[in-house]
């Protein structure tokens, strides 16, 4: 690495100063413009006082050597020692700067300019200086402003794309002798469009099943980066983020649809890929490092996605050999934010992690805010995210019933279900069937063919029941999941029921006892959620709910129900067992039959069980007699 040190008395711009004289070069325009905003009254003071350190931390290298020669001009006490050239080296960099210092003891002030302060200049430096200045990336109005300068002409049409040129580039296109109108034809030939744009494929962020709270977030940041494109915004009011969930969950996906909903440049990287690409050295992460930061700013409006957070440990809870290797990665890690923050870029920065927990305090204030992305844990939400991968293969009722069977997976993982599903259905040259998904969420069944058969009949009871009796069957399962080895779906007719409703849900409740005892081979353990669920049912309408004969709140008088009650829901669950028992002898054949459906099928709609019982009874079959049932309410205690 070049370290040059620039001395006022030994400056002389000889040529430049001439041509100054007779129209002043882009170059010092956009310089001079640059220090008058960033040297604050202290800055200025230091540097005349002397005996004083002072770092400029510049946009990109191509800055070092203007900056350096108009500070030097800035005071006949002022010392410049600056980067002014790229490490050749391929191992760790020089640290350069420390050699300076002894000019201070001689009231100096020697200002010290990097695009890189703490990558370049050696820790005695960073340590002496009594401050630190930033100079931030050329704006849309100071490009305006510099041409005006240059031409005495009004710049027209000046694009956010040609502030983020590199220096060079800016210099070159705006001259002496040209109009204004040529310099911004000049400025918009040097824009190369960027190479990495998000995946036409990718799904707008319209069209992605984002739960709500992600959506809140998406739309926000959407609407940011278009007030930044056009202007409305600096680039640094953007807000960096980490996405943090379980592996699976679509974090990746959400950025590359951010970007191309944005229209913005898409530029990816893992902390992973910094060790296995190169020597996998410490010289070679920081490489990969700047060179992501870099792509980065190149590429803008750009999202910069940073994979694999937690593979940068957290610096307290490590010994002191692992502090000694990792804390120079954190520490860059922590530096290019600074300096991708600085840099005025159009960059929006987000990081992704399995382990939000594991990060570093540090890179955590940074980043700013926390953005979690889980997996769908509601019917409806799981229900969108099989819409967006199904599209319209499947009817919404099928879906629905995947949904039952799916809460909790991430999309990932349904992503990767529909894929197989989809060859199975293509390797049988036919449609895509309700069944040909089920087969991929369903687990192999390995329990015993009596058993699977007596959980049908046990599901198909409380199916069968819940229809009779107007209830909304949703879907009915037979799909072992979680601890439970089948399940039936159905909805209430009423949000309001009184007791005549809640006798028929504790009667749909024991039905599955009944259809054990009617169909199946006698009562069995299966019944055991059933019985707490319908016991509790009616304990709570008689001393909760005021649904008996008094009006008196039992659990303000003791936690345990009455005698009077326990008595009364002991007969009502006698009654109602009776009375399903009854039901199903009524329709014993067809629910003997739908329950081999059930077991061939393994699934089956709402849909298809109410046409299937439906048909029942158009063919003949005698109807349960629910009318009778409901003379069940013998005893209402009164408490």
């Amino acid at each position: 690495m070049a370290e040059h040190d620039i001395d006022d008395d030994d400056f002389n711009p000889g040529g430049l100063d001439a041509l100054t004289k007779i129209s002043p070069s882009s170059a010092d325009c956009l310089i001079e413009m640059a220090l008058d905003k960033a040297l604050t009254a202290k800055a200025r003071k230091l540097m005349s006082r002397g005996s004083s350190a002072i770092i400029i931390s510049v946009p990109s290298l191509e800055w070092s050597q203007l900056v350096a020669r108009r500070v030097a001009k800035l005071s006949d006490k002022i010392s410049v020692s600056a980067v002014l050239e790229r490490s050749g080296r391929k191992k760790e960099q020089e640290l350069v700067g420390a050699d300076a210092l002894p000019m201070l003891q001689r009231g100096r002030c020697i200002v010290f300019v990097s695009h890189d302060p703490v990558g370049t200049f050696d820790p005695a430096v960073l340590a002496a200086a009594d401050m630190t200045i930033s100079i931030g990336a050329i704006t849309v109005p100071a490009l305006r402003k510099v041409i005006r300068q240059v031409t005495g002409g009004i710049a027209r049409g000046i694009a956010p794309e040609m502030a983020a040129l590199p220096l060079t580039s800016i210099v070159s296109a705006i001259r002496p002798g040209i109009s204004a109108r040529e310099c911004v034809a000049n400025l918009g030939r040097a824009i190369v469009p960027p190479t990495q744009v998000a995946e036409p494929d990718v799904p707008l962020l319209s069209q992605l099943p984002l739960l709500s709270d992600l959506r809140h977030w998406a739309d926000r940041t959407l609407d940011d980066l278009a007030a930044v494109a056009d202007g409305r915004l600096p680039a640094g009011a953007l807000t960096y983020g980490v996405l943090e969930g379980e592996p699976g969950t679509g974090k990746t996906l959400l950025a590359r649809s951010l970007a191309r909903t944005a229209g913005w440049s898409f530029v990816d990287s893992s902390v992973g890929s910094w060790f296995t690409t190169g020597d996998g050295a410490l010289g070679g992460v920081a490489r990969n490092l700047k060179s992501f930061i870099d792509a980065a700013i190149t590429a803008q409006p750009a999202i910069a996605f940073l994979d694999e957070l937690d593979a940068l440990p957290d610096r307290a809870n490590m010994d002191a050999r692992g502090l000694d290797w990792w804390t120079p990665v954190v520490t860059l890690m922590l530096t290019e934010i600074d300096r991708l923050r600085v840099s005025g870029a159009r960059v929006l920065l987000l990081g992704a992690t399995n382990y939000y927990h594991r990060l570093d305090a540090a890179l955590v204030r940074r980043l700013q805010q926390k953005i979690t992305v889980r997996a769908p844990q509601s019917r409806e939400e799981i229900f969108d995210l099989l819409k967006f991968y199904l599209k319209e293969d499947l009817a919404d009722a099928d879906l629905m019933v995947l949904a039952h069977l799916s809460i909790g997976a991430t999309p990932a993982r349904v992503e990767g279900w529909v894929r197989e599903a989809r060859a199975l259905a293509r390797g049988a040259e036919r449609a895509l069937t309700l069944e040909d998904v089920v087969a991929q969420v369903a687990p192999e069944d390995s329990r015993r063919p009596a058993d699977i058969r007596a959980i049908a009949i046990h599901e198909v009871g409380h199916a069968l029941v819940a229809h009779r009796l107007g209830h909304t069957v949703e879907m009915v399962s037979i799909v072992p999941h979680a601890s439970v080895g089948g399940q039936v779906s159905s909805a209430l007719p009423t949000i309001v029921p009184n007791l005549s409703d809640i006798h028929d849900m504790a009667t749909v409740m024991l039905a599955g006892r009944a259809a054990d005892l009617t169909l199946g081979g006698g009562a069995n353990s299966g019944s055991e959620s059933d019985l707490e669920n319908a016991t509790r049912l009616l304990i709570d309408a008689y001393e909760r709910q005021g649904l008996g004969q008094g009006l008196l709140y039992g659990p303000a008088v003791s936690k345990m129900p009455s005698t009077v009650t326990i008595k009364a829901v002991a007969s009502d669950l006698t009654a109602l067992l009776d009375r399903a028992v009854a039901m199903l002898q009524a329709e014993r054949d067809l629910a003997i039959k739908l329950a081999g459906h059930l077991i061939t099928a393994k699934i089956l709609s709402g849909d298809q069980v109410g046409a299937f019982l439906d048909a029942g009874l158009s063919g003949g079959k005698q109807r349960a007699p629910i009318q009778e049932a409901r003379d069940v309410t013998r005893v209402s205690p009164s408490i």
